[in-house]
């Protein structure tokens, strides 16, 4: 081979080589586009009313964020269940922003490895939702933990629900359920309504401060409400208006925003003892406003005059936030305008 021909070959090479890095560089650049301006054209409405808060914790090692929710005294407490082996978790923010995590025991002290998908914090206690119970913290426990700690349930409540969030407000705290393809429900939670059939409820429980784990007793629900399906959050804010929201995969999320005032739809009977309770049916109706967001939202709850809200698309499961449109941190919604 001359030194002509070795010469043309190194050209030809830089040049493929110098394409190639070019063409690299403009799909970096068009990532990173997408991921620092294309969701605030996409979801104008629902990041022209977001702040953002806490970070979602640990994104690579498996953990998955669920549930969000503030303490009285200011803390934020996010929750989420492993991917793989491990213990589900609990991560309180300060408001300094320093973070600790906590893995959850059960009673007996071995690991909490369910799903974890919902929050509250009301008054002394901490509720974390899964298959149909609320497992209940002592809200000094979870405040004083070291980071790295350990924490048991000090019990659970048995609910009528398959008990995928929770949220509570000054008075109640409520807890309900997913439906979808594949997530089955009770068949009594079937409810016939103007947007078609229904098959999740979600109940509500009234709070005191001097009842067995903070609720009235006996703990029972005293209000249902028929939900949509996908329901992933759901929350009652001061002026009678019901925050649901709905998410599956990685579809575009939404926040419904229905009128939970006025006379109730009709009774339900959350279960076998003959209790009864007004119902309200959260269909078209109701519905006041249809908020789309970015895939994945979470649980909900309302504090400090806005509405907080999770989304999981930042754990590693689901790409670790690589996917353009990802939301990883803690949603703050301002919806005081209807």
């Amino acid at each position: 081979m001359t030194n002509t021909t070795v010469s043309i070959e190194k050209k030809r090479s830089g040049r493929i080589f110098r394409k190639v890095l070019v063409g690299l560089l403009v799909v970096v650049a068009v990532y990173v586009g997408a991921c620092l301006f294309l969701g605030p054209v996409v979801y104008r409405e629902f990041y022209g009313l977001t702040q953002f808060g806490a970070a979602f914790p640990d994104r690579g090692d498996g953990f998955v964020p669920q549930g969000v929710t503030k303490t009285e005294s200011g803390e934020t407490l996010v929750c989420g269940y492993m991917n793989g082996k491990g213990a589900s978790r609990l991560y309180v923010y300060s408001a300094d922003g320093k973070e600790t995590r906590i893995d959850l025991e059960t009673q007996d002290g071995a690991p909490y490895t369910g799903h974890a998908g919902g929050i509250t914090a009301a008054g002394a206690y901490v509720y974390i939702s899964n298959a149909h119970k609320l497992f209940v913290l002592k809200a000094a426990d979870v405040l004083n933990a070291p980071d790295g700690a350990a924490l048991a349930f000090v019990g659970h409540v048995d609910v009528p629900v398959n008990a995928s969030y929770c949220s509570s407000s000054d008075s109640m705290l409520y807890v309900g359920e997913f439906h979808d393809d594949g997530y089955e429900t009770d068949e009594a939670h079937k409810v016939e309504t103007a947007s078609g059939t229904y098959q999740a409820m979600t109940f509500g429980y009234k709070l005191d401060p001097t009842g067995e784990f903070g609720l009235l007793q006996p703990a029972a629900p005293t209000v249902a409400y028929a939900t949509p399906d996908s329901a992933q959050g759901f929350a009652v804010l001061p002026d009678g208006r019901v925050a649901v929201s709905c998410s599956h995969g990685f579809r575009d999320s939404h926040l419904y925003l229905y009128d939970g005032s006025g006379e109730p739809d009709g009774t339900f009977k959350p279960g076998d003892d003959g209790l009864t309770v007004p119902m309200v049916i959260l269909d078209e109706t109701r519905l006041r406003r249809d908020l789309k967001m970015p895939h994945m939202s979470e649980d909900l709850d309302w504090r400090d005059g806005r509405l907080m809200m999770g989304f999981e698309a930042g754990a590693l499961k689901f790409g670790a936030g690589l996917l353009p449109l990802s939301v990883r941190r803690v949603a703050l919604l301002d919806l005081s305008t209807r």
